[in-house]
């Protein structure tokens, strides 16, 4: 099975593969799309690292998702770094990235133990020991995906006239949208 490859129509707003894995770099999670034997689609938000050029997550070892992933290891995984709401243009200024990958459950230990390491320092980078700590403790109760990323495509919008994000109308490339939760 060939893989999706429907062409963008709004070009314009469209990023390179390069811009698009930067953005995936960037998000602090996404929404991990499977599908079961019955061909129900599931979609969990979680949240991921970039490892060697592949997205890696983390699961309990049973569950929904697991289940979806032994009957069908395809997956499509969408994340997005902004997302302001423009009300006087009647527009949304934007950053997402779609990928579609292959995901297979890591079996040996210490690579299982060295993507789980890296995931836990993506998000406490100032606390290398806790984080060393909690993978040995949970890494047994753990199951750690490593999803192959066959395609990534990336979408962005800048607009709204002030403030950095771009000016003018339009435009999607990449250094238009290094704002990041403008409203926190």
């Amino acid at each position: 099975m060939s893989l999706p490859n429907h062409p963008m129509r709004r070009r314009d707003r469209e990023l390179s593969e390069a811009e698009a894995l930067d953005l995936l770099r960037e998000a602090e999670w996404g929404v991990l799309a499977t599908v079961d034997v019955e061909g129900w689609p599931y979609a969990v938000p979680v949240n991921h690292a970039v490892v060697d050029g592949n997205l890696i997550i983390h699961s309990a070892t049973a569950g929904h998702k697991l289940d979806n992933l032994a009957f069908n290891p395809r997956v499509s995984y969408c994340a997005v770094t902004l997302a302001e709401t423009l009300p006087l243009e009647l527009a949304t200024r934007y950053a997402s990235v779609i990928l579609f990958g292959q995901a297979e459950v890591v079996q040996d230990g210490g690579e299982k133990h060295r993507l789980l390491q890296a995931l836990g320092l993506r998000f406490s980078a100032g606390h290398p020991e806790l984080v060393a700590r909690e993978v040995a403790k949970d890494l047994f109760r753990t199951t750690v995906l490593r999803i192959r990323i066959l395609r990534a495509t990336g979408k962005a919008r800048g607009g709204g006239g002030g403030g950095g994000g771009g000016g003018g109308g339009g435009g999607g490339r990449a250094g238009r949208f290094r704002i990041r939760y403008p409203c926190a």
